[in-house]
């Protein structure tokens, strides 16, 4: 399993770096728009086949499982929930992830683009593409949501190419919290 308590507190990695900040740079998201759904949630690649209903100890590597509560996400494994981290969800084009990255200072936070594919009968999202936002060519230390939003928007384009280098992953909502 890719680390599985979110050690370097990233989702996956991207080659090249990915952007950071020192300070949050998002605010949430308003109430009534659609939020990722709480719950268990994959990170697996087309090519990754397994049974969603089983339990952790029998997902296969490839399976990349990520917790989701409200405000805050982990790497569970099995018998172990994970070392949460805070995040904010920020809708927009396309939406984005802020997570808490746990090394603090000049790298104290992280950024993933998050675009809704799928919502439930409620809105929650329960399938979107995700891809961490790439350095821009100025740097990985980000200051602005403007330098923010290019970034991811340059990002998705690159993280979707089909390559087996690609960093573009669809996360699929399995089931609540247990």
């Amino acid at each position: 399993m890719v680390m599985a308590a979110m050690a370097a507190a990233a989702l996956f990695s991207f080659p090249g770096g990915q952007a950071v900040s020192s300070a949050p740079l998002l605010p949430a998201a308003p109430a009534s728009s659609p939020r990722p759904r709480a719950g268990l949630w994959t990170l697996a690649r087309a090519e990754c086949r397994f049974n969603l209903r089983s339990e952790l100890d029998r997902w296969p590597d490839c399976a990349d499982p990520v917790q989701m509560g409200q405000t805050a996400l982990s790497r569970p494994s099995p018998g172990r929930p994970g070392s949460a981290l805070k995040f904010v969800y920020a809708e927009g084009d396309p939406g984005l992830l802020q997570v808490e990255t746990g090394r603090g200072g000049a790298e104290a936070w992280s950024y993933y683009g998050f675009r809704p594919l799928a919502s439930d009968a409620d809105g929650g999202v329960i399938r979107a593409r995700i891809w961490p936002v790439a350095c821009p060519a100025k740097g990985c230390r980000l200051k602005t949501s403007k330098e923010l939003l290019a970034a991811a928007r340059a990002s998705e384009a690159r993280a979707f190419t089909e390559a087996a280098e690609d960093p573009g992953r669809t996360a699929v909502w399995v089931r609540r919290s247990q």
